[in-house]
């Protein structure tokens, strides 16, 4: 199966709205603050765990990411 691409700036704007400093979202997630950054730059590409953890710390539904509606059939 393919990778997805999902939207990287989405999942920016959901760490801007959260509230949380980007700090605290990489202690939530259990990821790197420099990892973080090259996720929301594009310069890396995530695992779907790493999205779920990160959609986890912004109460957000993972599947958002890719153009999906949360509980779409």
């Amino acid at each position: 199966m393919a990778r997805q691409s999902f939207d990287r700036r989405l999942l920016r704007k959901w760490r801007r709205d959260s509230g949380l400093k980007p700090e605290l979202v990489c202690v939530r997630a259990d990821i790197s603050f420099a990892y973080l950054r090259a996720v929301e730059n594009g310069s890396r590409s995530p695992s779907a765990d790493v999205l779920t953890r990160l959609a986890d710390v912004y109460g957000r539904d993972v599947r958002g990411l890719f153009g999906e509606l949360a509980g779409a059939q």
